[in-house]
């Protein structure tokens, strides 16, 4: 076999085990599923050119075509959701991959007729494929720059600076293969781009966390052992069946699609195990603050009644011990308002009553133990004269606590915490809007995009169920909540709510059972 043969293969063999490590993360990171739909479209291209170097067959060109087609549309898809516009651009994202797909499909529909096939291989195809390609990944390439460009933190900057590099040449040079097809004097860089990507991708994803804090050392060599098995799988298919191409690409496909089966489970296991941990550890914070919760009123019920057993055993009269029959009740129902608010907490089911947003924000400042954050300054800045709202005070009371104590977290070096509140006309009458600004470290454009996703954080001891408690609590009021931040600059979270008129003849605010902290 020649060198650029053996390149195809050690490249075909890197991007499975790109692909292998990727698979592991989707559903958790949204980088994971277009970096393994690049990877497999990768090796896909490599292993073709592998094949059409060593058989010499016209039907692997037509592989190599539908592979570097798939190749553009996925590296969009990865742009965008590390860019943090992934959802902003889902039309689009759709589009592209369907335009790319019907063009990938044409080509590969020749391999079985000579109609199609000179068609696909015709200079104007090749052109409009070209084409496409140049326009959609020079447009990736902007919107990394100006990522780039406004990327405050070194690390985000080195991690968009490596990932512009990777990509080029990962996607980009084997469009030189495509041009030197078409006459062109350019040298063939394809799969020594592909090749030299690789290391690059592999140092954002493991040095600089792409995916998190969650892949280790363990789980991409796990990867790359099965990739070169998954290789050497493809030589001895590729020598069976040399002579049968259709064999041959229906036996490669099933290889593929084994292996990544294998990465996906074999690499999820060494990162289930950490989350595992993870949220043993949230249920024992979170059972934690229900027995603290809980232990007050059963003390108190422990000692009336042990008071009153002792009375009864000395055979005193208990006429004048009705204090403490009441205690043994109101003790009870507290116990039962408390069960029935983590139960709330749990469904989110609010009871509207008459709220005063600014006594509510007052009760929740005044609660917080601000000892742990001796250089965070409060400020409150409330707006007077705002009309009441119907909320469910315990909820509420809960969510505002979330934010406070998420603002304080992101400023360790010390700030500034604001809680605001104003009045907001909106189309159906007037609304109320409680703020939490912070001055503290912010957060970039993918912690942005997903900050109110269930079990999402990017503490090591986090639940990823503040924000998205938050979210729950507000919409069930019927409001909204939005999200402005900026690395280095703070992070602002306005929760809307719409002003009600409240019924007469029901509890003042802030009356009812003591709210649970998280």
């Amino acid at each position: 076999m020649s060198g650029l043969a053996w390149l195809s293969l050690a490249a075909c063999t890197g991007q499975l085990a790109l692909a292998g490590l990727a698979l592991a993360r989707v559903g958790r990171s949204p980088l994971a599923l277009p970096l393994s739909l690049l990877s497999i479209a990768l090796s896909t291209w490599n292993f073709a050119n592998f094949a059409y170097a060593v058989s010499g067959e016209e039907g692997w060109r037509l592989v190599t075509l539908a592979a570097k087609l798939m190749a553009a549309p996925c590296a969009m898809h990865f742009i965008l959701a590390f860019i943090g516009q992934r959802r902003r651009f889902a039309v689009g994202i759709y589009s592209t991959y369907a335009l790319f797909g019907v063009l990938a499909a044409v080509a590969l529909s020749a391999l079985g007729s000579k109609w199609l096939a000179e068609r696909a291989s015709s200079p104007f195809f090749a052109h409009l494929t070209l084409a496409l390609d140049t326009l959609l990944l020079g447009a990736g390439w902007g919107l990394l720059l100006l990522h780039l460009r406004r990327a405050p933190g070194l690390n985000e900057r080195i991690r968009t600076g490596l990932l512009l590099l990777g990509l080029v040449l990962l996607v980009a040079l084997p469009g030189t293969d495509q041009m030197a097809e078409l006459g062109l004097n350019v040298p063939r860089l394809g799969t020594l781009g592909t090749l030299l990507g690789l290391p690059v991708m592999a140092t954002v994803a493991l040095r600089f966390h792409l995916f998190g804090q969650d892949l280790s050392s363990g789980a991409a060599l796990y990867a790359v052992t099965l990739a070169v098995v998954g290789v050497l799988a493809y030589l001895i298919v590729f020598r069976l069946f040399a002579a049968e191409q259709s064999a041959l690409v229906v036996g490669t496909a099933a290889i593929t699609f084994s292996l990544l089966a294998a990465a996906r489970r074999g690499v999820s296991a060494f990162v289930l195990q950490r989350e595992r941990l993870e949220r043993l550890a949230t249920l024992g914070r979170f059972s934690a603050q229900m027995a603290h919760d809980l232990k007050n009123p059963i003390a108190a019920l422990k000692g009336a009644a042990q008071f009153l057993k002792e009375e009864h055993a000395q055979g005193r009269p208990w006429d004048d011990k009705g204090d403490f029959l009441d205690l043994l009740l109101d003790q009870v129902e507290r116990l039962d308002r408390v069960v029935s608010t983590y139960q709330r907490l749990g469904r989110v089911e609010p009871l509207p009553r008459p709220l005063d947003i600014n006594q509510l924000a007052r009760d929740v400042l005044s609660l917080q133990a601000f000892t742990g954050y001796p250089h965070v300054k409060l400020e409150r800045v409330l707006a007077d004269g705002l009309p009441m709202c119907a909320g469910d005070y315990d909820l509420l009371a809960n969510a505002l606590e979330n934010l406070v104590r998420n603002a304080c977290e992101a400023m360790p070096q010390g700030g500034t915490l604001t809680v605001r509140t104003q009045r907001e006309a909106v189309d159906d009458g007037a609304g109320v809007v409680l703020s939490v600004e912070d001055t503290g470290e912010g957060m970039d454009a993918r912690t942005r995009e997903r900050a109110f996703d269930e079990f999402f954080t990017t503490k090591a001891s986090g639940s990823g169920l503040g924000l998205a408690f938050v979210r729950r609590v507000v919409e069930a009021h019927g409001g909204a909540v939005s999200l402005t931040s900026r690395e280095g600059r703070g992070t602002i979270v306005h929760l809307r709510l719409p002003a009600q008129a409240a019924p007469e003849g029901t509890p003042a605010p802030g009356e009812g059972a003591p709210w649970p902290s998280r």
